[in-house]
């Protein structure tokens, strides 16, 4: 049981934020007819287009992926976990699980990457090394891994940093208007 305090608050409501942004920046709509998860899941965003539910989380790192992951049993649907920076820059982590019936696979420390055209993507954090350099397009659709290759020609490589920065912006802009 936490203690609710004022430095918490701002937290989840920086995660919801950050977790609403990337559903704008996707095209995503939350589907709020029809609660399709039981109560310990019932904070999961549901956006049945993407087959996905979005989470926005404040728990310690990876502490709530086995929750997350029983969500994505349940609901047989992805998850999209974000968790917004508590220090330093102003930047959202996230966490990727793919529903497969055989358990989740997760796609850890990916963060937000923007191209000079507002093209959204999930890519791997350059500072946490992790088992997969999947990358993923932020479209009204699935989520799908593809390879880092795929990200727009005139951004992808050296200049990755560049479409970072721009997502940390992006979301800078974001907490500064709320």
């Amino acid at each position: 049981m936490y203690i609710v305090t004022r430095e918490r608050e701002l937290a989840r409501a920086r995660a919801l934020s950050g977790a609403l942004a990337i559903a704008d920046l996707a095209g995503w709509q939350i589907d709020r007819s029809v609660p399709i998860l039981p109560m310990p899941f019932r904070n999961y965003l549901h956006i049945a287009t993407a087959e996905l539910l979005l989470v926005p989380s404040i728990e310690p790192s990876r502490g709530d992926l086995d929750t997350v992951e029983r969500g994505t049993r349940i609901a047989r649907c992805d998850a999209l976990v974000v968790k917004a920076s508590s220090e330093g820059n102003h930047t959202l982590y996230c966490a990727v699980g793919e529903w497969q019936r055989h358990g989740t696979l997760w796609h850890h420390a990916r963060r937000l990457w923007l191209s000079s055209r507002n093209e959204a993507w999930l890519v791997p954090d350059p500072d946490e090394p992790d088992e997969s350099d999947a990358v993923f397009r932020l479209t009204g659709s699935r989520l799908r891994p593809m390879v880092p290759a795929r990200l727009p020609a005139a951004s992808a490589g050296r200049n990755s940093a560049v479409g970072l920065a721009r997502g940390d912006a992006y979301i800078a802009a974001v907490w500064s208007q709320r």
